[in-house]
């Protein structure tokens, strides 16, 4: 029993490495290359915020205070200094962001067309009994290659270089937020669970109900597609009232789905408004670092914005 027990489970897990390897398993060394200066442009895009945050606070260290004629001088030359840096990180972030948004969409296009003919000729090379023997029609057919390849190809040009700049954010505030100032880093880093945790269960079920809407309204649209294929046949057994009752009964099962989908949506951009606590608690104990631990007031809003933007 217990042999069984790591079997499947060592199943799953296999399965689930499988899912996300068969989302390029259509690529090509062309196609590698593309993904990896996507890859680098996306770490770059990521990067770029909390680096710029870094300069910014910065700059509110070096024109704090009263500043004299003497010193006025150095204090303009500090600001061009750090403008100057922060023109090159824009420039960088600019660079990496357009191979983010190009060579991610230029390899999804190829992999999705690729994905497509291979998915066709599948479906051909199969007899004609399959077609007779399973539920699947040939609208249904249609509709299943078109969809599924336009999920994939989604997934490659937005999801997975989102998900690649939102990393690439949260470990760079991290890095800076602890470097500057460890110890209100450290003392704000537990509270970044209230602003992921939320997130990552609305998250869930904002995917489990798009899964099962997609089902609803591929039923609507494989009767849809019946009744236009066949308008003639329809149109002679007068079968308009039948198929119009079909299809609005197949919508209603999305319909519900629907608002379910928008109450979670409403609740995950309310949660977000815990940000203000933390922030509340940034500038408190912040404040006490300034008049106690002789921290700078700069530094204190790097930590703080680093740290929020990281979270959310």
């Amino acid at each position: 029993m217990e042999d069984k027990k790591t079997m499947s489970s060592n199943d799953v897990n296999k399965g689930k490495h499988g899912y996300i390897r068969s989302i390029f398993m259509h690529a090509d060394g062309v196609d590698m290359l593309f993904m990896v200066a996507c890859f680098i442009g996306a770490v770059a895009d990521g990067s770029s915020p909390p680096l710029m945050m870094y300069l910014v606070g910065r700059k509110f260290n070096k024109v704090r205070g009263a500043v004299s004629a003497s010193s006025l001088d150095l204090l303009t030359h500090n600001v061009n200094k750090v403008a100057l840096y922060m023109i090159f990180i824009a420039c960088g972030g600019c660079v990496g962001c357009f191979l983010k948004g190009y060579y991610w969409t230029r390899t999804s296009e190829r992999q999705a067309a690729r994905m497509r003919t291979r998915y066709l000729k599948a479906v051909l090379r199969q007899d004609v009994g399959y077609f007779d023997l399973n539920e699947t029609s040939t609208a249904e057919v249609v509709t299943i290659v078109s969809n599924d390849t336009l999920i994939i190809q989604d997934v490659i040009s937005e999801k997975v270089p989102s998900l690649i700049t939102a990393g690439a954010t949260f470990i760079g505030s991290s890095i800076i937020s602890f470097l500057i100032l460890w110890r209100l880093a450290l003392a704000i880093f537990p509270f970044i669970i209230l602003l992921v945790v939320p997130a990552l269960i609305y998250g869930r079920i904002l995917l489990s109900l798009a899964r099962k809407s997609r089902v609803e309204y591929n039923k609507a649209n494989t009767i849809a597609e019946q009744a236009i294929s066949s308008i003639r046949t329809v149109y002679a057994f007068v079968g308009e009232n039948k198929t119009t009752t079909e299809y609005s009964a197949a919508l209603q099962g999305s319909l519900k789905l629907g608002l379910r989908q928008g109450l979670a949506k409403g609740l995950a951009i309310g949660s977000n408004d815990i940000a203000f606590a933390i922030w509340d608690f940034i500038i408190y104990y912040g404040s006490r670092m300034v008049m106690y631990h002789g921290a700078k007031g700069g530094t204190i809003f790097t930590v703080g914005i680093c740290t929020a933007m990281g979270a959310q």
